[in-house]
């Protein structure tokens, strides 16, 4: 999967479009802020002039306000000036108060002017909220918390120097508490409903990446499957043919008897076929025990006569490298194995420890039956492994630390006998035994 489609580039890209949303609010709001600036000086210029009045009145305070506004409209592409929009509703705030103020203590003797002053008092405090609620982004909670209370107490203000009803004065204050609620927490709301459908499409995306090499790892799996099992076929019929013509020629041999040594030379050539042959086997089971399409047939059987068949097919070997090879079973003791597995399993242990144990050793298995488990060990006197090879002596490859992995020098024995003893639901390891430098012991549990 590319990088830049993962859902870490993503998560990693949200906090800079959320920043980039908030400056884009800020620069609206700048700019409306602006032009309303601009209209109310000439209402207030023409109001001034109409009435006779100083235009220093209403014009002093818009025009220190335009002071601050102006720049900040001029550079409002700029990051920090986005901070002001933490600012500016409380100055349009204060603005606003000051100017309807002002316009009601000159215009009290005449109600019409002055209930047009508070209407406009009002409007222009919906305004503010709106604006507050729309361009203050990520702090919107905290600037609408601190805003509001300010607008309803100006307003309040406004209100009680006209004159009004204190029921006149409530209704306001209901109206713009709504104002405000509706302009916070609608925009936040729409803003993570927006959120959470983007993550779902991306969940979504996701999934259906993932359904994707799913498939395709599935089909690698197979076709790789199918390979194996094409090779190990083509490797069979050869490796057949040369051990029957070889078994033919041990028999003929022995007919005469004339040679030993080619008697000898035609047995180790039998032995040899017969490890490959195994060894072809199990390539093909340790693939389909990894993916668990080989099934297993559990019969419940004595386990001693199954070491005594395991022993006599290795006694051979064992001998040429002088080499006692001795058993240690009770008679009664019964365990749940695979008969087509589990000898295979021993004969790769057996011929992984003689390859091992140097000559005139020592071998012998021992099975016994513990409180929940059956255990069958097999020590030597085999050199004791260290504890880096000991805890991956059962592993498929080596681990290098991000490096292509390599198999083990120990082949592909010890592996094969871990997937069959986990497929037995038991386990495999090397572990200390007093009297014994190596002892690989198997773990089974108890038959029902």
């Amino acid at each position: 999967m590319s990088e830049t489609n993962s859902p870490l580039k993503l998560d990693r890209a949200t906090p800079a479009s959320k920043a980039s949303l908030g400056h884009r609010a800020f620069e609206l709001a700048a700019g409306f802020r602006l032009g309303a600036l601009v209209v109310f000086l000439a209402i207030s210029l023409l109001w001034t002039t109409s009435r006779n009045m100083s235009p220093s009145i209403l014009v002093w305070p818009l025009c220190a306000y335009l002071a601050v506004v102006a720049p900040g409209f001029a550079f409002r592409r700029r990051s920090g000036v986005a901070r002001l929009a933490r600012v500016l509703p409380y100055l349009d705030t204060a603005l606003s108060f000051l100017v309807c103020l002002q316009g009601i203590l000159h215009d009290r003797g005449h109600p019409t002017f002055v209930a047009g002053w508070c209407v406009g008092s009002v409007c222009a405090s919906v305004l503010i909220l709106a604006l507050a609620g729309v361009s203050s982004s990520a702090h919107s909670a905290s600037t609408m918390m601190g805003l509001t209370p300010l607008a309803l107490a100006a307003e309040i203000v406004l209100l009680q120097v006209a004159g009004f009803s204190p029921w006149t004065v409530a209704v306001a204050a209901v109206a713009m508490v709504f104002v405000a609620v509706a302009t916070s927490a609608v925009p936040r709301a729409t803003a993570a409903a927006i959120k959470q459908e983007e993550q779902a499409t991306l969940v979504r995306s996701s999934f259906v990446k993932l359904q994707e090499e799913h498939q395709r790892l599935e089909l690698v799996q197979r076709e790789r499957e199918a390979l194996l099992e094409t090779i190990v076929h083509d490797m069979r019929s050869p490796v057949g043919a040369a051990l029957l013509s070889v078994e033919y020629l041990a028999i003929q041999l022995r007919k005469d008897a004339k040679d030993p040594s080619m008697i000898e030379a035609t047995d180790d050539a039998l032995g040899t076929l017969n490890s490959l042959s195994r060894m072809i086997s199990q390539i093909l089971d340790m693939s389909k025990l990894e993916s668990w399409r080989l099934t297993l047939r559990f019969d419940l059987a004595q386990v001693r006569p199954v070491l005594e068949a395991a022993i006599a097919e290795a006694a051979s070997r064992a001998k040429a490298r002088f080499l006692s090879l001795d058993l240690q079973a009770p008679e009664e003791l019964k365990a749940a194995l695979d008969m087509r597995l589990f000898p295979r399993a021993l004969d790769a242990l057996l011929t992984y420890t003689i390859r091992h144990t140097p000559e005139h050793g020592r071998i012998l298995v021992v099975a016994s039956q513990g409180p929940s488990e059956i255990r069958v060990s097999i020590h030597s006197t085999a050199p004791a492994l260290s504890e880096g090879e000991r805890s991956h002596v059962f592993d498929r490859f080596l681990p290098t630390g991000g490096e292509p992995r390599r198999p083990l020098s120990s082949g592909v024995a010890p592996y094969f006998c871990r997937l069959v003893a986990e497929a037995h639901q038991g386990t495999i390891a090397l572990e200390n035994v007093d009297g014994w430098p190596t002892s690989i012991v198997i773990h089974l549990p108890l038959a029902n």
